[in-house]
């Protein structure tokens, strides 16, 4: 809440560095704690190379999501109500798993479908919480960041290098993401730290 660029922000993405740095791990959690709290939140997997999220809540990994619809020429947005389905772990929280993953995911994110999809989302939800790809492997986050109101980049205690945050405040010094706060995963320190 107090970190969006907006008043009427509502829409944080995850990212890291790499894979298993715990990115689905704490925007699952994060939506989680928002829906007890309440509110209506739509948990969507972005990460469309290598999605997660299905899988993380049970679901037909197999199964339609938001790659239909961003492949769609129409772009009519009411296409997501039937690809949206209830957590089935708290009320008020729905997902929108990535589905089929696409043979050119940059170019698929890079169309207008994805601004008319959060325009059309952000009047139905009151927080998005985007689970995208890891910015040290492909670019798919940042075309996705155009759309979040906040970055949360998150580091794995003894896993992120400290390369990885040089990478990350190049990226901020170079506007590559914007509004970006550290989630720092993971609860022991080794004595390498």
């Amino acid at each position: 809440q107090f970190v969006m660029k907006k008043t009427s922000g509502k829409i944080v993405m995850f990212t890291s560095t790499t894979s298993g740095e715990g990115k689905t791990f704490v925007a699952s959690n994060l939506a989680v704690s928002k829906a007890l709290l309440g509110k209506k939140v739509l948990l969507v997997g972005l990460d469309i190379r290598r999605p997660r999220l299905a899988e993380a809540f049970g679901f037909d990994v197999n199964a339609e999501g938001i790659t239909t619809y961003l492949a769609a020429d129409a772009g009519d947005v009411a296409m997501l109500d039937k690809f949206i389905v209830p957590s089935g772990v708290v009320s008020g929280l729905d997902v929108l798993a990535a589905g089929i993953v696409p043979p050119t995911p940059a170019e698929l994110l890079s169309r207008s479908n994805l601004d008319k999809a959060f325009e059309y989302l952000s009047g139905k939800y009151d927080y998005i919480i985007l689970d995208t790809a890891p910015v040290g492997l492909v670019s798919d986050s940042f075309i996705v960041s155009r759309v979040a109101d906040a970055v949360v980049y998150v580091l794995r205690i003894d896993y992120t290098q400290r390369d990885d945050v040089e990478y990350l405040k190049t990226l901020v010094a170079n506007s590559k993401l914007e509004n970006v706060s550290y989630v720092v995963n993971g609860d022991k320190v080794s004595k390498k730290s």
